[in-house]
């Protein structure tokens, strides 16, 4: 079975069941095991608080991350993350923390990562042959 590195917009946009993309993001990972970084866990714990929610929206959340595996950092990614900041910033093109520990989850498990072709233009860009990604096509 394929696995996938979910980055927080997928994930976010998967939970929101008006959202425009919804279907195509389903679709695109239908039949894989999905997985997520402790980053994007991280941003998905921060909705509550940030948003004032109260324990009615809380548990809907805290189950619905519970359906993907949570990747931790250890030593390696740590060094991974080191590397991918390091080589970005000597392109010339500093990466957030977030995306930074992202593709560290993504190259230490070999798992492509699945985002918005916002970010996979960013990647592309930056000549990435670290992990591989594909993109849910934003429409025009």
């Amino acid at each position: 079975m394929t696995v996938l590195l979910l980055d927080t917009n997928i994930v976010s946009i998967l939970f929101n069941r008006n959202h425009a993309l919804r279907s195509k993001c389903i679709e695109a990972v239908a039949g894989r095991q999905l997985v997520m970084s402790l980053m994007t866990r991280a941003e998905l714990l921060l909705w509550p608080a940030a948003n004032n929610w109260g324990m009615q929206r809380r548990e809907p959340l805290g189950q619905r991350m519970d359906a993907y595996l949570t990747l931790y950092a250890d030593e390696r990614t740590c060094s991974m993350r080191v590397d991918i900041v390091s080589q970005w910033r000597h392109r010339g093109q500093p990466m957030q923390t977030t995306d930074a520990w992202i593709a560290a989850s993504a190259r230490q498990w070999a798992c492509p990562i699945v985002t918005t072709e916002f970010f996979a233009r960013f990647l592309r860009a930056a000549g990435n042959r670290s992990f591989g990604y594909f993109a849910i096509r934003v429409p025009a």
